[in-house]
Parts: structure tokens; C-alpha cells; sequence
């Protein structure tokens, strides 16, 4: 163990004279036998009872007196490490045990050898007092809860003074450190001779006799020391170190090495094949030495796994390991796999180094890199596990005349979020399905809302596609847990019957995603949810399937309320036009507020979710976009 506990006592004296004693002569002792029934016999142990009954009494009175008056303070006669703090309170004993301490820690032993001495303190030794635990113990001397135990222990402080404890700990670590200092000091470091390499160079490091510190001896000496709380002062306990190794017995470890160092080790996974050169491995070699053994037996090479492992996890990982890529599912009466599933693998970096360790100081066979296998959740070659068994529902949208730049747009999203499953329990988030809005994914610059004022960027219509996902899970009655109407009617979205308010607007702000505005949904069963989505050049489609979840939705009517009227004309100057643009970007609508209610029924006919889907759309006026030379030319006058 590399710390210990003792406890520490010092007797008190009990002074020089023994108690007295009371010796009764046996010729005084008479034996009285009077029947019970005399008279005189029964006044006498009345008396004799209620003289004892006083006596008990008194006795716990000055019992309960004695618990009151040292309330909160250690009992009299009490004595830590020879330090007396019986009467003292709590805080008083602790300053009085920390004043002991920190004597006992400062006090120093005396080591010599030779012409050096060495006196370092308790503490550089690793001793501690442990100061709290003693005056706890100390403390609790007489607070038994037995009251038989208290009862006894307050009869031994008549008699006596109470030895409590003083707790020390011993480190041993602390004092091999203040010892490897000694060593040093007392000559050249001893040691067996041993091999160094230094790139592909492997030569032999010599022995080295000397003397050094006897660790156990000088432990025992410090423990014993400690236990009477008596100075020190005696040689330092040393012993002889003659090597059991020495540069003879390491000639053919050296020539062996040497031919070692001269081939790379050979990893090979799927095809691929890397060398670890030489000089790479050399940084790795160790002699390992049989303490049971000496000479050339005792010693062979080794490499040093605890250092390797991570060379070899940082060095392979990243051209081995991959995750697992699911299939893309699509639906053909069943679901089918459009583009088969990828295993992930994951470096096993022991596994590694015990191939490699084995490779360089045995054959130099080709290490095969070992890996853990990662399935992936949809496997092409299982799709059964998925559970999708039925469509749940179809959503829609028509974008017919939309500009080239927006179809695009909405061609790209569509294509990204086919295939996209969602685990049993788990999420559907729409922009999780289509990651972000850049141009290397196709997306190019159209139409959007801009900070409530029509603008461009790129990625513009992508809101076709969210919409029609969410009439998709609307309808197949799954629970929605993020929805974002727009800002404004857009009349896409109010065609081939779909009122007002049926549509849901996404926004990638910014470059954390766990701030963009999203539309998500949850998957309420056990089985997995299939999105399959595409668009064909004026419509968007979108299927959810999975298990037959058993409910009957129903989704009312758009609602409508006030009406907010048209805002006035407006003028916004762009900098970013050419000279002499002027461009009519929005025309004049009035604002609507609108609703609808879905309702969800599960098998049994009972209501399970009323929700109400509700809108304010703004209102707006025309809008003309001018650049900076054409500031008030507008028919809005730069109002």
C-alpha cells in the first residue's frame, strides 16, 4: 500500500503512590443469621433501601451535572499524543492537536553516510497527521451510546488519565520520491545494463555497481519512530546493487535487434497496405527484465504497449475507421433497397499493437488491421427490421410556374430528403434531412423572405418542400413538434385546394444548426418511418410509411378572422444594385389571420390529439427595390 495508518499513545504517569487499599481483618468479619421476621432485621433494611436510593440519586445527579457542565466540550483527563485537552471545546482541542502536528511535521531526522548527512523533515518523509479524525476520536472518549459504556468509562477517568489516539498517515510514494534524491546523491544511479535506440542505431547502455537506499529498512525506522515520538538519528540504511545484467549478456539482443531494425512492419486493411518504418518503432522499444533470472536469460524486446496503442490509434484510425451508411430505402409494394448498405468498422488500436508487437519480434508476417464491425441500421440485405409495412399518408404541393432558379431549388431538396428514417421514438427534422443550404449541393439563388421583405439566396423555394412534408405528417396524424407558418400568404401553397395556412417555413440561420428555424415531427410507434419524397417539375410528392399505426385524422377546414389592411407604398434602397435599377419586388395584399383544427382518433375511437394550426399573416403594400442613384424615383417617392 502506498499509505498507511498508525494510531499513536503516550502513557500518562499514574504518580508514584498507589491508591490506598482498605484490608478488613478476617476476625472482624461475623456472620449475622436473623430470620427475616424480626422486627428490628426489617427496620433495618428499610433503612439500609433508602439510604441506597439516596445514593443512586445523588449518584445521577452528579452524573447528569457532569453531562451538562462538559456540553459541547472533550471529557476531563483526556490526552491526545501526551497533549492534555480534557475540559477543552471543540475548536480549542483542534488548535491544540494542530499545534502538535505541525511540530511532529517539522521535526526532522538525521540520516549519515559517510561524510553526508541527510535531515529532511516528517513531511518530506510522507507523514501527515491526521488532525480532524484524532480530535473526532478524542471527542467522542466518553459519548458512547451504550450507557453501560459511559457509565464504565467515567469510572476509568477517576482513576486515570485517557489515551486517545493521534492518527499519522504514511506515504510511501512521498518518500521514494525524497529517496530517489538520495540515491542520486550518494553516486552514479546503479543499474543493469540495457539497449537504447536511437532511429535504426541500437547500441548497449553499460552497467553500473553502487549502493543504494534500503526503501523497506528506512520505512521501518521512520514507522518506529513515528509509533514513540522520539528524534531520530542513525546511518542511512543503504544496500549493495550488483547488476544482474550486464553488456556481455546483451551481444545478441543487439544483433538481433539490430536485423530488426532494418524492415518496416507491414499493415494491410481492404486492400490497402502501410509500412511502419523502423525508425518509427524504435521509439517503442524496451528491454524487459525477469527479476527470477540473470544473465542473457533474464531480458528480451519488447515494445512498449502503453505508448504505442495510442501512436497506433491516432496513425490508423482516420484511414480505417468509417460509419455505417444505411440503405437508401425506397417503396415498391414493400420497401426496397435502391442503393445497398455499408458496413461501419472501428479501429480496435490493443488488438493492433498485439499484432504489431508479435510482427516485430517474431516473422515479419503482414499485420491484418483488426476492427469492430458497426451494422447499419437499415441493412440492404434485412430490411424487414425496418416494420414498414403500409403508406400512413401523402402530402403535396403544385409549384408549376415557378422560375427556373426556385424549381431547382425545390428539385434539390426533394432529392436530399428521399429515403430519409426515422428510428422508432426518434425525430424527423427537416433540416437534419437536407443538411445545409450550399451551392456545392446544387442549390442556387432564388426568391425568399428576407427579415420580412422579399429578398434572394441561395436555396430560395426550399419552403415548397417542407410544406409538403408537413401536409404528409398532418395527415398521417403524427404527432408535430416544430412548425413555423410564414410570414406572408404565399399562393403556392394555396392551390389545388389547400387553403391558407397549411404550409411550413424553415430558416438556416447562422452556423449553428440547433438555432434554425425547423420543421420536425416525432415517429409515436416501434418501427421505423420511411419519407420518400421527389418532385416532377410542377409538384412536389411526399409518402410516410411505417407500421399501421391505427389512427383516423381528421383535418378541418381553413378558419379565418380579421383582416389587417394593405401597409403603404414603400421604397428600399439596395446597394448591392446596378446604377439605375428600380424593381417592383413585392405586391399589395391585406394581412389574414387564419386556422384549422386536426384531430387524431386512435382504434378505438377515443381523442387523442386536438391541435389548432394557427396564422397571422402580415400585411403588405408595394414594395420597390432602387439602387442608391435612384433613391425617391420610385412610384412609392422614397416614402
Amino acid at each position: 500500500m502506498a499509505t498507511s495508518e498508525l494510531q499513536v499513545t503516550r502513557r500518562a504517569s499514574l504518580g508514584r503512590h498507589p491508591s490506598p487499599s482498605i484490608l478488613i481483618p478476617h476476625a472482624a468479619v461475623r456472620i449475622i443469621t436473623r430470620a427475616w421476621s424480626d422486627p428490628r432485621m426489617g427496620r433495618l433494611l428499610t433503612r439500609a433501601g433508602t439510604g441506597l436510593a439516596v445514593l443512586l440519586l445523588v449518584s445521577v445527579v452528579a452524573l447528569v451535572a457532569f453531562r451538562i457542565t462538559y456540553a459541547g466540550r472533550v471529557y476531563p483527563a483526556v490526552h491526545v499524543g501526551g497533549v492534555a485537552i480534557g475540559g477543552d471545546s471543540e475548536a480549542d482541542a483542534r488548535l491544540a492537536i494542530s499545534n502538535l502536528a505541525a511540530e511532529i511535521e517539522r521535526g526532522s531526522f538525521l540520516f549519515s553516510d559517510g561524510d553526508q548527512t541527510f535531515s529532511p523533515t516528517l513531511t518530506e518523509l510522507g507523514v501527515t497527521v491526521d488532525v480532524e479524525r484524532s480530535v473526532a476520536q478524542a471527542f467522542a472518549l466518553g459519548r458512547q451510546s451504550n450507557a453501560a459504556d459511559r457509565l464504565g468509562w467515567t469510572r476509568d477517568i477517576l482513576r486515570a488519565n485517557q489515551q486517545s489516539p493521534l492518527f499519522v498517515t504514511f506515504d510511501r510514494a512521498r518518500l521514494d520520491v525524497y529517496l530517489d534524491g538520495v540515491d542520486r546523491e550518494l553516486g552514479p544511479p546503479p543499474r543493469n545494463a540495457t539497449i537504447a535506440v536511437r532511429g535504426i542505431t541500437v547500441s548497449v547502455v553499460p552497467e553500473v555497481d553502487g549502493w543504494l537506499v534500503d526503501r523497506d529498512a528506512t520505512a521501518l525506522a521512520i514507522r518506529q519512530a513515528i509509533t514513540a515520538l522520539s528524534p531520530v538519528s542513525i546511518p542511512m540504511p543503504t544496500t549493495v546493487f550488483q547488476a544482474t545484467v550486464r553488456s556481455g549478456d546483451l551481444a545478441g539482443i543487439q544483433a538481433s535487434l539490430t536485423e530488426a531494425m532494418r524492415r518496416p512492419v507491414k499493415v494491410a486493411f481492404e486492400g490497402e497496405v502501410w509500412d511502419i518504418a523502423p525508425a518509427e518503432l524504435g521509439q517503442f522499444v524496451v528491454l524487459r527484465e525477469d527479476p527470477a533470472k540473470a544473465g542473457t536469460g533474464a531480458v528480451s524486446i519488447d515494445l512498449d504497449r502503453d505508448r504505442l496503442i495510442p501512436w497506433l490509434d491516432e496513425t490508423f484510425r482516420p484511414r480505417v475507421d468509417r460509419d455505417a451508411v444505411d440503405a437508401l430505402v425506397g417503396w415498391n409494394q414493400g420497401p426496397v433497397a435502391i442503393e445497398p448498405s455499408v458496413d461501419g468498422v472501428r479501429l480496435r488500436p490493443s488488438s493492433l499493437a498485439d499484432e504489431v508487437v508479435a510482427s516485430f519480434t517474431g516473422e515479419r508476417r503482414t499485420v491484418q488491421v483488426p476492427v469492430n464491425v458497426v451494422p447499419p441500421a437499415a441493412d440492404s440485405d434485412d430490411l424487414s427490421t425496418l416494420g414498414l409495412t403500409t403508406l400512413l399518408a401523402r402530402g403535396t404541393s403544385n409549384y408549376g410556374g415557378s422560375t427556373y432558379d426556385r424549381a431547382t431549388n425545390i428539385a434539390v431538396g426533394s432529392s436530399l430528403m428521399n429515403g430519409t428514417l426515422v428510428p422508432p421514438g426518434g425525430m424527423f427534422s427537416f433540416n437534419g434531412a437536407i443538411g445545409a443550404i450550399t451551392e456545392d449541393k446544387g442549390y442556387v439563388e432564388a426568391k425568399v423572405i428576407q427579415a420580412e421583405r422579399i429578398g434572394k439566396d441561395i436555396g430560395g423555394g426550399i419552403c415548397q418542400v417542407s410544406t409538403t412534408v408537413f401536409r404528409a405528417a398532418l395527415l398521417a396524424g403524427l404527432p408535430i413538434e416544430q412548425w413555423w407558418p410564414h410570414t406572408y400568404r404565399i399562393s403556392y401553397y394555396e392551390r389545388d385546394g389547400w387553403g391558407p395556412g397549411f404550409d411550413a417555413s424553415i430558416l438556416q440561420l447562422g452556423d449553428d444548426p440547433s438555432q434554425w428555424g425547423d420543421f420536425t415531427f416525432r415517429n409515436p410507434s416501434d418501427a421505423w418511418l420511411l419519407v420518400e419524397s421527389w418532385a416532377t417539375g410542377s409538384e412536389v410528392v411526399v409518402n410516410i410509411y411505417g407500421q399501421d399505426l391505427g389512427l383516423d385524422t381528421q383535418v378541418a377546414e381553413t378558419e379565418t378572422g380579421k383582416t389587417i389592411p394593405i401597409d403603404p407604398d414603400l421604397e428600399v434602397v439596395d446597394e448591392d444594385l446596378d446604377p439605375g435599377t428600380i424593381e417592383h419586388t413585392e405586391l399589395p395584399e391585406e394581412g389574414l389571420e387564419v386556422w384549422f383544427v386536426r384531430d387524431v382518433y386512435d382504434a378505438n375511437g377515443v381523442l387523442v390529439e386536438s391541435r389548432k394550426f394557427y396564422t397571422l399573416f402580415h400585411s403588405r403594400g408595394n414594395v420597390w427595390q432602387v439602387s442608391p442613384d435612384m433613391r425617391g424615383q420610385s412610384p412609392a417617392g422614397g416614402a
